[in-house]
């Protein structure tokens, strides 16, 4: 495969307004539950989305923790508005109120949750918030209510992949127009127990069909971390093509940290260095990025691979924390 040629500026940032949040959630990657994790003042996020504008910066998802509980999230949100961006909001839903759904929908025309179980009680187990669910529910009705999108996202692991289909039929309604699956990725040695196999995989691509079938509110239903061909048997190639979004680690995107860090991804512990110290088209001109333009973020038996221009080595990181927890994945890609 050539090397990629990398734009002037990514498409898409990831910008993570803070570590706080409401939510203990097991597969957080994030220093979640801090009261003051350190990250950018208003003023900063303000001269940051200023720096992407100019820099050709198409799109912008503001995350975190959770943006809502920064007091000052709608005077960022209202300036990247008024550059132009479009721009994206991954809430856990919980903390929307009536008048905080209006100035919501004076901003976005959507807005990304996640729901991990079909089952109230189960759900806030895993978010470690009880009640989390039903105030969930609330908020996205009210973001319904003034006419935004709803975005589902379910991060998938071995605990709740066998109920994808009864979570989307139980979030299913008009304007919930997009369910997401993520699969769990681990974050430390003790998450090995809920990372998903062959077979569990497998079943997730048959949730996906029944429910891209069944529930024909969702206008799409989608894998964005993608899963490399050589992880399950060649027979799931053709269904891994049509589902998988390649990943854009590198050349497409990249994320901001609430402390100014600008990493690949969001899992990714390489930093390129601080919007505080670098203006950001300046990072993103860093030479450190030459290793993603010619791929050699990737094992060599990816790089040699025939499929490599469409799998793209499937979700960089995923494989990169399996690594980093000391499990290698027994696919083609790590020489199995």
């Amino acid at each position: 495969m050539p090397a990629i040629t990398r734009p002037s500026a990514p498409f898409y940032v990831q910008f993570e307004l803070t570590d706080a949040c409401n939510h203990r959630c097991f597969f957080c990657y994030n220093d979640a539950m801090r009261a003051d994790g350190g990250q950018l003042s208003t003023d900063q996020c303000k001269h940051l989305l200023d720096q992407m504008r100019e820099a050709g910066v198409f799109s912008i998802n503001f995350n975190g923790g959770e943006p809502l509980t920064r007091p000052d999230f709608f005077d960022i949100a209202r300036h990247a508005k008024a550059l132009g961006f479009d721009i994206h909001l991954n809430t856990n839903g919980t903390l929307i109120s009536d008048q905080v759904a209006d100035q919501l929908a004076q901003c976005f025309p959507s807005l990304c949750t996640s729901v991990l179980a079909a089952a109230e009680q189960r759900h806030d187990e895993l978010v470690g918030s009880f009640g989390a669910f039903g105030r969930m529910r609330q908020g996205v009705r009210r973001v319904l209510e003034r006419g935004m999108k709803v975005e589902i996202n379910v991060c998938t692991f071995k605990g709740n992949y066998a109920e994808l289909y009864d979570i989307a039929r139980v979030m299913a309604e008009p304007g919930v127009h997009v369910f997401c699956v993520t699969r769990y990725i681990m974050v430390s040695s003790a998450g090995s127990e809920h990372v998903l196999g062959v077979p569990e995989t497998i079943s997730v691509l048959d949730s996906l069909d029944r429910i891209k079938r069944d529930l024909p509110t969702y206008a799409e239903v989608k894998l964005p971390g993608p899963v490399p061909y050589c992880e399950l048997p060649d027979e799931y190639r053709d269904r891994l093509r049509q589902w998988n979004t390649p990943c854009q680690v590198g050349y497409g995107l990249c994320r901001i940290s609430p402390q100014g860090l600008m990493t690949p991804c969001p899992l990714s512990d390489n930093v390129i260095g601080n919007v505080l110290d670098t203006p950001f088209a300046a990072l993103w001109g860093n030479t450190a990025w030459k290793r993603y333009e010619q791929v050699q973020h990737l094992p060599a038996n990816c790089r040699e691979c025939e499929e490599l221009e469409s799998c793209r080595g499937g979700c960089v990181f995923y494989d990169d924390c399996l690594h980093a927890c000391g499990h290698t994945p027994g696919t083609f890609k790590w020489g199995a």
